[in-house]
C-alpha cells in the first residue's frame, strides 16, 4: 500500500480519487452540487456520497469527511483507502456504510475551515427558529481578537488585551468563549450562522433518504488539527454513562473516551460546544433510531509555544476572508500555513492517518456487527 495513492494536493484530486474508488468497488453514488460558491479557478463544488452494503441494512455507519473543509484531506484519504484496501467485501452481514465526502466542499477546495459564509458547520446545527445560544464573553473578545492587520504591533496589542481578559476571567474562559460557537458576528471566529447552511440541508436530505429504514446508526466524523502526528482523539458527545456512550467505549476503548485522556491529547480542557452536527444528526434520526459514535480527530499540527502562534491560523483565515482577500500577494503563503496545521505533508503523518484510520474502521465494523446481532436477537 502506497500512502501517496490516497493523499491529494487539491480538493478536485481528492474528489476524483474517492469517486473512482467508490465506482470501482460498486458503490451506490450520489452527488450534490453547491450552487453558492466556486473553488480556485472557478472549480465546481460537490458533496459526494457512496453507499455500500445491503440496501435493507438496519445497521449502518454514517462516515463524514470535510465538515471543517481544510481538515478534509485526512478524512478523504482514509475513506478512499478503506474502499480500496478493505472495501464492501469485508462488511459484516447486515451492516452497511454511507460515506459522505467533502460535506463542506467550499472550505475543502480553498483550504479553510468555514463554509462559503464563514460558518463553522459544526456549530450550525441549532434550531434557527429560536433565539440562538448566547456567548456573552465573545462580545468582548471579538474586539480584541479581530484586528485589521497582522502586523507585529497589531498582534502584540491583541495579546496584551487578551492577557487582561485572562486576568479577569481565566484561560479556560478565553478558550471556551472563542470556540464554543457564537451567532452574532459573521466575520468572527466559530460563527454558527443564522440559518441552516447548504451543507446542513444536504446532510438532512441524506439522513432522510438513506437512513429512513435504519434502526441503528454508527457515526464517525473525521477531523484534524490538534498537535500531534496522526494519533486519534475520540470526541463522543453522548451523555456519559448512557447506552450510546458505553457502546462507543466498547468499540474504541473506554479509556479513549475518558475526558482525562481527551484533555491530555487535546492539550487543554476541552471547551463546550453548541450546534454540533453530532447532536443535529441525533435530532434528525429521532428516538426510534439508536445512535452512537464520535467526532474523531487526527492530530496534525506542530507544537505552538506562545499565544501568537496558537492564534495564527484562525487569524489567517479571517484575514483572507475579510481583509486581504483570496487574491492578495500574501494569500498563497497564508493558505499554505493553514494547510500545514490541518493536512501536513509529513510522510509520518500520512502513514499514521492510514494505519490508525483503517484500524478504527475495523474496530467500528466489529462493533456494528455485534450491535446488529443484538438487534436480531431482540427482534426474535
Amino acid at each position: 500500500m502506497k500512502v501517496s495513492e490516497y493523499f491529494s494536493e487539491t480538493y478536485e484530486e481528492a474528489r476524483q480519487r474517492f469517486l473512482d474508488a467508490a465506482q470501482t468497488a460498486g458503490g451506490q453514488l450520489a452527488s450534490f452540487e453547491n450552487p453558492h460558491g466556486f473553488g480556485p479557478n472557478g472549480a465546481r463544488l460537490f458533496t459526494d456520497v457512496a453507499r455500500f452494503g445491503p440496501a435493507n441494512a438496519e445497521t449502518v455507519l454514517l462516515n463524514i469527511s470535510g465538515t471543517h473543509g481544510a481538515e478534509g484531506y485526512g478524512g478523504s484519504a482514509v475513506q478512499t483507502a478503506w474502499i480500496r484496501e478493505v472495501g464492501p467485501r469485508a462488511l459484516p452481514a447486515g451492516v452497511g456504510v454511507i460515506m459522505v465526502h467533502a460535506l463542506n466542499p467550499f472550505g475543502f477546495a480553498w483550504g479553510l475551515r468555514g463554509t462559503e459564509n464563514n460558518v463553522d458547520l459544526n456549530r450550525n446545527f441549532v434550531d434557527h427558529t429560536k433565539p440562538h445560544p448566547a456567548n456573552p464573553l465573545y462580545e468582548e473578545l471579538h474586539r480584541i481578537l479581530c484586528p485589521d492587520s497582522l502586523s507585529d504591533a497589531a498582534v502584540q496589542k491583541m495579546l496584551a488585551a487578551g492577557a487582561r481578559f485572562v486576568e479577569r476571567h481565566g484561560q479556560w474562559a478565553l478558550e471556551d468563549a472563542i470556540s464554543r460557537g457564537q451567532y452574532t458576528h459573521p466575520d468572527g471566529y466559530h460563527f454558527g450562522g443564522t440559518k441552516p447552511e447548504w451543507s446542513n440541508i444536504v446532510l438532512q436530505g441524506i439522513v432522510a433518504r438513506m437512513l429512513s429504514h435504519v434502526h441503528r446508526v454508527g457515526f464517525i466524523d473525521w477531523h484534524s488539527g490538534p498537535v500531534g502526528d496522526g494519533e486519534l482523539i475520540h470526541l463522543c458527545y453522548s451523555e456519559p454513562g448512557s447506552p450510546a456512550y458505553r457502546r462507543a467505549g466498547d468499540w474504541w476503548g473506554r479509556n479513549a473516551l475518558d475526558p482525562k485522556t481527551v484533555d491530555a491529547m487535546w492539550g487543554s480542557k476541552r471547551p463546550t460546544r453548541r450546534g454540533t452536527m453530532f447532536s443535529g444528526i441525533e435530532d434528525m434520526l429521532g428516538p426510534r433510531v439508536q445512535f452512537a459514535g464520535a467526532v474523531i480527530e487526527f492530530r496534525s499540527a506542530l507544537a505552538k509555544n506562545n499565544a501568537a502562534k496558537a492564534m495564527r491560523v484562525p487569524m489567517l483565515e479571517r484575514w483572507l476572508r475579510f481583509i486581504g482577500g483570496f487574491d492578495a500577494l500574501e494569500a498563497p503563503a497564508y493558505f499554505e500555513e493553514i494547510r500545514e496545521d490541518y493536512a501536513p505533508r509529513r510522510l509520518s503523518w500520512r502513514e499514521n492517518i492510514i494505519t490508525n484510520g483503517l484500524a478504527c474502521y475495523e474496530q467500528t465494523f466489529k462493533g456494528l456487527a455485534e450491535w446488529s446481532r443484538e438487534g436480531l436477537k431482540a427482534a426474535d
